[in-house]
């Protein structure tokens, strides 16, 4: 059983990002997430325009998160699309990354903003069930972020495979990266396959902030940052990185 999972920081529509604002960029980046050919694609940033936009563009994708200001649609979502094919969404919830993860719109210890991470059960059609996370840590609160994996490491300890992805806005040497690996996880993408942070730069080999890890039930057959530009335009201030996973 095979799957290609992808994360991707699209950048917020409210923006204030000149040439590269949403409206610009909007194709391009529908275009870098058809180019991923991924199962399952967590996105961070997606405001509910953009959200709109996708499920526009992908009718045929079970696209599911809440949003982190109320749990219900205000604020960022940390969406997660799943194609049409072997996996299905069983069931999925949003939890925010505090000490009171149930609560909608919690801040957790020293983070500035609000922080959500989408919980997804998928089931493959021969009944086998995994378990993805997609997430988007803090970018200023180092509590936040180190609290924020052994949330998380909590979270995927059961006995079913895990996939955990997203935006950290941690380096893979990093205390909040270090302590998903401790935990058990491993990181998919090699170091060597470059940046995914570029700030609209295209840089390749700027710092890598946007990880896939897995549990050990996986064999990564193939990982990439995606440096795919549509007709010459950069599709957000991150590039996309892509894995895919094997049970056996």
């Amino acid at each position: 059983m095979k799957i290609r999972a992808a994360t991707f920081n699209i950048r917020n529509s409210s923006a204030p990002d000149g040439d590269n604002a949403w409206p610009v960029r909007r194709k391009a980046a529908v275009a870098a997430i058809e180019q991923l050919d991924a199962d399952v694609v967590g996105l961070q940033e997606v405001l509910p325009d953009q959200l709109e936009y996708l499920r526009w563009r992908f009718p045929k994708y079970e696209i599911v998160g809440a949003g982190r200001d109320d749990g219900m649609t205000a604020g960022e979502h940390a969406a997660v699309l799943v194609r049409p094919g072997d996996w299905r969404v069983d069931r999925q919830e949003t939890r925010w990354l505090s000490d009171d993860p149930g609560t909608p719109g919690s801040i957790g210890w020293d983070a500035d903003l609000t922080r959500v991470a989408t919980l997804v059960w998928l089931r493959h059609r021969n009944g086998t069930t995994i378990g993805v996370v997609n997430t988007h840590y803090d970018h200023a609160g180092e509590v936040a972020q180190l609290q924020s994996s052994r949330l998380i490491a909590r979270w995927v300890s059961g006995s079913i495979p895990w996939i955990v992805m997203g935006d950290l806005n941690a380096t893979p040497d990093s205390p909040p990266v270090k302590t998903l690996v401790d935990s058990g996880l491993r990181i998919a993408v090699p170091i060597e396959a470059g940046g995914s942070w570029h700030d609209f730069t295209g840089a390749v080999d700027d710092d890598r902030i946007d990880h896939i890890l897995v549990t050990s039930t996986w064999t990564v057959t193939d990982a990439a940052v995606s440096h795919y530009r549509p007709d010459g335009r950069v599709p957000s201030d991150h590039w996309p990185v892509v894995a895919t996973l094997d049970l056996g």
